[in-house]
């Protein structure tokens, strides 16, 4: 029978055939963050395979070699070869990516139960970065769910701990203890953003409502305050520059936009992301861009096209805030922004995500391409609608030169925007 066995093939595998039923992972957390220095799994792009036994075990691993004698897998770290004639079916799993995608589309966003099991699965994985979003639309619907706090908190921590390591938290197969293959953090020919035109689009998106951590020197108050000496709204009396010199840096940062002091924009120092930036990394640069738009079979590469985004997993700022400019400053043949900030819903970058029946603004046939949403009510489009409306209108004119490779230049003029 050994013989005749099929190779290896490519297939939409039941969860059940993967080792363990995801139906059935919601028994108590029992889950642990990841520790620091553990294996992590290389590009193998989902190559986990299930080998079913005539005797009816089913074995899952990490293909490693086939032959028509046998069939070697890499299981929980060990090569184990078994022999063909044992063997009554082998399959190819389709990446976790994949899997996860296709069991959501049968889950409703308010079924909190079924997402939990979802959630739970995902960080089993190793999955924490899809997992979080999912459990953070639960804790939107039942903000008590213990075991919606559970998993979050442990989502959370994976995540911390891959990113302290300089991983990006992404798996792309299914086994948590293959052996990693380095890969680079991005392609080092992309020029990406640096550290002060991040803090300079961190000072534009500045909610004064909800504002990030932040300083200000008090040389440079004591500067704006000579400069600006005639400045109706400077204060006269040495008592008012005192008081503003001792201010808190909020109330500082308040002043030099009322006045527009925007040569000093530049000495504030921005300590974490805007409210509207954080929206951002968490609601589309984590949840669907780094994954499905920036990678090299999209637009990540050379081969990319006009609109080229950098290649990198990573959490790290100068990826993200690389990707939100070249978002917003991109325009299509026929001059449209990606980004419609008056109505959000309406955005191109989100219709393109959308599967191609239901939008009349279909993502441009692409070998590969799948849909990023399930629909306009797909949970991570309204996400990415709250981002883009969070972002400061009307839009300002960061000042920062900036041409990336194969992308369109911008000629939109910035409008006042009142700072």
């Amino acid at each position: 029978m050994g013989a005749t066995r099929k190779p290896i093939r490519c297939r939409i595998v039941v969860s059940v055939l993967a080792g363990v039923s995801w139906v059935g992972l919601s028994a108590a957390v029992g889950l642990r963050p990841a520790i620091p220095g553990q294996i992590q799994p290389s590009d193998t792009s989902g190559r986990s395979a299930t080998v079913v036994l005539h005797d009816g075990q089913v074995i899952t691993g990490i293909l490693v070699e086939e032959s028509k004698d046998s069939i070697t897998l890499l299981i929980n770290g060990i090569r184990t070869t078994i022999d063909a004639r044992r063997i009554r079916e082998s399959y190819i799993q389709p990446p976790i990516e994949e899997r996860y995608k296709a069991v959501r589309a049968t889950i409703e966003d308010d079924d909190s139960e079924q997402l939990l099991q979802l959630a739970r699965w995902l960080i089993e994985k190793g999955r924490s970065d899809l997992a979080l979003p999912e459990l953070e639309g639960v804790l939107r619907y039942e903000p008590y769910n213990e075991l919606a706090k559970k998993l979050h908190t442990i989502a959370q921590q994976n995540l911390k701990l891959l990113e302290t390591r300089g991983d990006d938290g992404a798996r792309t197969d299914d086994n948590p203890d293959e052996p990693r293959t380095h890969r680079p953090e991005t392609d080092e020919q992309f020029p990406l953003l640096s550290d002060e035109d991040i803090n300079i689009m961190r000072v534009w998106e500045i909610d004064l409502n909800d504002p990030p951590r932040l300083t200000i020197d008090r040389s440079t108050i004591e500067a704006v305050l000579v400069k600006f000496a005639d400045h109706p709204k400077v204060p006269e009396t040495a008592a008012g520059r005192a008081a503003l010199l001792s201010a808190e840096p909020i109330d500082q940062l308040r002043f030099l936009f009322d006045i527009r002091a925007r040569d000093y924009y530049d000495q504030v120092s921005v300590l974490e992301d805007p409210k509207s930036i954080k929206l951002f990394r968490e609601s589309v640069y984590r949840t669907w861009l780094r994954n499905s738009c920036a990678t090299a079979r999209c637009h990540g590469g050379p081969n990319a096209g006009r609109l080229r985004l950098p290649i990198g997993k990573s959490m790290q700022p100068n990826l993200y805030y690389t990707d939100l400019l070249i978002l917003e400053r991109y325009r299509t043949d026929s001059g449209l922004p990606l980004i419609n900030f008056q109505a959000p819903a309406e955005s191109l970058l989100l219709k393109m995500g959308l599967p191609r029946r239901e939008t009349s603004t279909p993502h441009p046939e692409a070998r590969g391409w799948r849909p990023v949403f399930r629909g306009v009510n797909d949970r991570n489009y309204r996400r990415a609608v709250e981002w883009i409306t969070s972002m400061w209108t009307p839009r300002p004119d960061y000042g920062i030169d900036y041409d990336p490779p194969t992308a369109l230049t911008p000629d939109a003029e910035a409008a006042d925007d009142g700072r």
